[in-house]
């Protein structure tokens, strides 16, 4: 799994040697999984890694998340960045969904740590994230120029993980007897993404015929 990760980081030219790459890490099954790639990246490719944490300050137990993270780093002796944001107060000021005020301080604080060094930004999002993500515009009536799924290099980020689904992903982390973090903001349909990502996993389980997840994704009375 390690050389077709690898060979989808060469194939779209994600890094290069003397890169310094800034991966943002919050604990979860895709973030360790692309901490332990990145890691294994660095035997073949000579590049600077530094992590960036961020605890939104929405959940009780984000701290026990960040002191794993540290953890794995300073194992690792690799640079750790923990940024603590109100991303709740954030979305209140700016009158933005408190998604859409996480992904802000996130990217932020990735660009911050970066700086004017020579690199990128390495992001978790795996192949069922760009299937949710497609699903997400399709039914909040995207135009069909918009309906892309998530690009494997967009400016500096890079998704090394595009290539991989989540059962990889954790089987990879099970092989190597790797813990990670679940955080419980996941297991709740507060937020539109969740609610996608749960109609997309029923999708998967289902053995269902095109004409009937269309009619399961159809709001009642359509």
């Amino acid at each position: 799994m390690i050389d077709k990760v690898l060979q989808y980081v060469e194939e779209h030219h994600m890094i290069e040697k003397g890169d310094c790459i800034v991966a943002g890490v919050s604990g979860g099954a895709d973030s360790v999984c692309l901490l332990l790639m990145l890691l294994e990246f660095r035997r073949r490719i000579a590049f600077g890694l530094r992590v960036v944490h961020i605890n939104h300050l929405i959940r009780t137990d984000a701290a026990k998340d960040a002191e794993y993270v540290r953890g794995i780093c300073s194992a690792e002796q690799i640079p750790f960045m923990l940024v603590e944001e109100d991303v709740c107060a954030l979305a209140q000021q700016r009158h933005i969904s408190t998604e859409e005020a996480g992904r802000i301080v996130r990217y932020n604080a990735f660009a911050r740590e970066l700086g004017e060094k020579k690199g990128k930004i390495a992001v978790a999002h795996n192949k069922n994230d760009c299937c949710e993500t497609f699903l997400f515009h399709l039914f909040r009536g995207t135009s069909l120029k918009g309906l892309t799924g998530i690009q494997p290099v967009r400016d500096k980020i890079i998704r090394p993980l595009l290539c991989l689904s989540r059962s990889e992903i954790e089987a990879f982390l099970r092989e190597r007897n790797m813990p990670y973090c679940i955080d419980s903001t996941n297991l709740e349909d507060n937020y539109s993404r969740n609610i996608f990502g749960t109609i997309f996993w029923i999708l998967r389980k289902k053995k269902l015929t095109r004409r009937q997840r269309i009619t399961f994704m159809m709001p009642a009375g359509e």
